[in-house]
């Protein structure tokens, strides 16, 4: 299997919280688990990431969760001591935590700036932390891989939406200088994903609500359709092992074309 004897850490990695809805991390933390990695499951939210967890062994996996909050130092390099003493190494990390809490829709006039701190401080300072504790433990290991997940909103934001464009740009460039400080021991990319249907977006809509709903987002994709999560975490396994071994520095678009066309129905 391509992740066999490693060890992956996967922030964010906890279960929607919809009953348990597909969410991104929790799809990449299977997919490495199914490839033979070990995983270590990092989130805030306890009971889903647990059952993240428990989803991993009744598949015949090994994985353990730890309760991180990204925005805290001390609880992230908690989360990569403790996969040190679990396991001993640490090959690749998965950044992919993010936070949509609070007044966000709004242009930086008028986005309060306790708002604007939160963002930053989960959705980039929290890559940045992890990043920063596990590169020694990796360096430590012989090397290995890092995935950022980002957002196609790097590349094409919406009105009056500017905090968490901000964050996806500024993870970019971060994970380039990642690939080059840190090259050839480690490699170090990240995915841009356009919409990707996952419990957390889905908020109080009833159940026809969210078929219309996505039903119309579908139809801005010349694909037709929107992107699941399992999409993101084959890239992200692709990107984690050695099948993508000459690749580095680069943020994949993974959004069925969407950037390159028009905004119209297709």
């Amino acid at each position: 299997m391509k992740m066999d004897n490693k060890i992956a850490l996967v922030t964010g990695a906890a279960l929607g919280y919809k009953n348990g809805g597909p969410s991104i991390g929790s799809a990449t933390a299977f997919k490495l688990a199914s490839e033979g990695a070990k995983v270590v499951v990092v989130d805030i939210l306890e009971e889903m990431g647990r059952r993240t967890v428990d989803k991993i062994r009744e598949k015949g996996g090994e994985g353990l969760f730890v309760r991180a909050d990204v925005s805290k130092t001390d609880e992230v390099r908690k989360a990569v001591e403790v996969t040190k003493q679990n396991f001993g190494k640490l090959h690749c990390l998965v950044n992919c935590a993010a936070s949509y809490e609070g007044d966000i829709f709004r242009n930086v006039v008028d986005i309060p700036e306790t708002d604007w701190n939160h963002i930053i401080d989960v959705n980039l300072n929290g890559y940045f932390r992890f990043t920063k504790y596990a590169i020694p433990l990796i360096l430590e290991s012989g090397g290995g891989t890092i995935v950022n997940i980002s957002s196609g909103a790097a590349f094409n934001v919406l009105k009056n939406f500017c905090v968490y464009p901000v964050t996806k740009a500024a993870i970019n460039s971060l994970t380039r200088t990642i690939a080059i400080d840190f090259a050839p021991q480690i490699r170090c990319n990240a995915i841009c994903p356009g919409f990707v249907r996952i419990a957390n977006s889905e908020g109080n809509r009833t159940q026809d609500e969210i078929k219309k709903w996505i039903a119309n987002i579908a139809k801005t994709y010349p694909l037709k359709r929107v992107c699941t999560v399992e999409e993101i975490a084959n890239v992200a396994l692709f990107l984690a092992c050695d099948d993508s071994s000459y690749i580095n520095g680069q943020c994949i678009i993974v959004d069925g074309g969407r950037y390159i066309s028009d905004t119209h129905e297709f």
